[in-house]
């Protein structure tokens, strides 16, 4: 993840987090954060559908 994009994320989770605790009830955060940790979770484990192509280290010409 690049740098800009982790500190987009992290924003918005605190934001997020704020307006969740100012005006949704405690059992709909906790719902919440459980589906994000069983998401994420989920995503770990599952193997990526893209594979990248083996990058050729060898020279095509002999020394």
């Amino acid at each position: 993840m690049r740098l800009p994009q982790m500190i987009v994320t992290t924003v918005a989770a605190i934001a997020f987090g704020y307006v969740g605790s100012q005006y949704l009830n405690k059992n709909i955060m906790y719902a919440i954060g459980g589906g994000m940790v069983g998401l994420s979770a989920i995503t770990y484990l599952v193997e990526p559908k893209t594979k990248e192509k083996p990058i050729n280290t060898r020279s095509k010409s002999s020394v």
